[in-house]
């Protein structure tokens, strides 16, 4: 006879059914978080392991991989998520070269090579626009929409290259004689020198040199509107000296400058000066929301950095280093939830952290030392880069870069043949820089690997990659009277 189970029976089968379900579940959870943390089984030592992520792209995408030697079964843009170590990477795309690196897996981390720009098999420099052999100044702005070039030093006329279409146009603006000073007699001479763009891309900064006593003044030049163009030192009454004139708005309306060896700011629509925000100044930069980076003259041997705002009834020293042949040099980025200040002098960097920036001249600001940088010589340059990652010092041969995302630091020197040195390389993105090697660009990875010899450069009129990147502009000679605006193409390459 049959007899159902008690109500004991039924919740204990019950309760039992439940809970192995709630383990179930539990454990997928616990797994599959795991997984997404990186953790698995290494066949190797035979016990679970934390891993990371290796995320990987390029310009342009749809290169091959391979790691360790062997094909990876996926193109650009892909992952690789794998226990920590080092691993040989090769990307390939057809018409290009390889490109080769050893990175890190960090457990627990993200490491990201996204950066690799691919260059094509066949370089094939196009000449495009012509200019005279006595030009003299060229400057891309920003967004390298337009490449300003001065065709002759001693006249006032800019040709504004166009480089957001295939085919590149130009046309020429000339600054008015009235709003410049003319030297007393020809003889004297008169220079001009293109400084920098506006953020909104209308206007230009020219430096004026002139006399005999090569006396300067600054000129914010309006390309659209020549006729409105702006002597600075006119127009705010300034006879002494004006020297880093850096704009602070798009517009080019207001401007910072050392004048008299204090940094000011200098209001165009009001037609004032500031008061000295600080005195005995030789360099200062401008970080995030109008921050001064200073460093100041030498006082018994010591050369003290800091920053000031506008808004500080005083400036705020951050460090004092031992003053050398060169310059002292500061510089401030942010990388994820930390603040970093690197500070050059002699042969060396030091990189220091901190939590925060204080806003103000009375809060606390504690510094850990992160990284020593070091070179054999003096230190000419040293930048972090616009998004923190990168500690770049140079001492015109060579240069040594901290990576920040996975903690490394990497010394190369330069190839420059019979190219002028020392020499300063400048970033064309946020990875790649570019110098000159025997009358050629040479592009460097920030560590120094992926060398490229790419085309011939003139290298005092620099140079830019086009807004969509798929060409890279500079000068090239083409005879003894003319220079031309040339490419190459990067993106975009045919193949047989």
């Amino acid at each position: 006879m049959y007899h159902p189970p008690s109500k004991r029976v039924r919740f204990w089968r019950r309760f039992t059914v439940v809970s192995v379900m709630a383990i179930a579940v539990v454990f997928g959870v616990a797994v599959l978080t795991a997984m997404t943390l990186g953790y698995g089984f290494s066949k190797k030592d035979g016990r679970i392991e934390q891993g990371g992520l290796l995320q990987m792209s390029s310009t342009p995408t749809g290169a091959a991989i391979t790691v360790n030697g062997t094909p990876f079964g996926a193109q650009t843009p892909t992952k690789l998520v794998s226990q920590p170590g080092n691993y040989a990477l090769t990307m390939k795309r057809r018409g290009y070269q390889t490109w080769q690196k050893t990175v890190p897996i960090q457990a627990g981390n993200i490491t990201w090579v996204a950066y690799p720009r691919l260059i094509p098999e066949k370089i094939e420099a196009e000449h495009t626009l012509s200019y005279p052999a006595t030009t003299t100044s060229a400057l891309p702005s920003a967004s390298a929409k337009r490449y300003a070039v001065l065709m002759a030093a001693d006249k006032p006329t800019v040709s504004i290259a166009t480089l957001d279409s295939d085919e590149p146009t130009a046309k020429e603006y000339t600054l008015p004689a009235e709003i410049y000073t003319a030297p007393t007699t020809e003889a004297l001479g008169s220079s001009f020198e293109i400084e920098s763009w506006t953020g909104d891309e209308k206007k230009l900064l020219l430096k004026h040199t002139y006399g005999m006593d090569s006396k300067v003044e600054w000129i914010v030049f309006n390309v659209d509107a020549p006729a409105e163009s702006i002597n600075i030192n006119r127009s705010l009454g300034i006879d002494g000296s004006v020297t880093v004139p850096e704009f602070t708005r798009s517009d080019g309306m207001e401007l910072y400058a050392i004048v008299d060896g204090s940094v000011r700011v200098l209001d165009l629509n009001d037609q004032t000066l500031s008061h000295p925000l600080v005195d005995h100044a030789v360099d200062y930069r401008l970080y995030g929301d109008e921050f001064v980076l200073y460093v100041k003259e030498p006082v018994d041997n010591l050369q003290e950095v800091g920053y000031v705002r506008k808004d500080y009834k005083q400036p705020r020293a951050v460090k004092k280093v031992t003053a050398g042949a060169v310059s002292a040099q500061f510089d401030v980025a942010k990388y994820y939830d930390k603040y970093y200040f690197l500070i050059s002098h002699a042969h060396e960097a030091e990189l220091l952290s901190s939590a925060s920036l204080p806003d103000d001249t009375t809060s606390k600001l504690t510094l850990k030392h992160a990284q020593t940088l070091t070179l054999d010589n003096d230190v000419i340059d040293a930048n972090l880069t616009d998004n923190g990652q990168f500690a770049t010092i140079q001492d015109g041969t060579s240069f040594s870069t901290f990576n920040l995302e996975i903690m490394k630091l990497t010394k190369s020197e330069l190839v420059h043949g019979s190219s002028a040195v020392p020499q300063k390389l400048k970033y064309l993105d946020g990875y790649l820089l570019w110098g000159s090697n025997d009358g050629k660009l040479r592009t460097y990875e920030f560590d120094g690997e992926n060398q490229h010899d790419i085309m011939p450069l003139l290298p005092t009129l620099g140079a830019t990659l086009s807004p969509s990147g798929k060409y890279l502009y500079g000068f090239a000679q083409v005879d003894d009277k003319t220079i031309a605006l040339t490419r190459v193409q990067l993106l975009d390459i045919k193949t047989d």
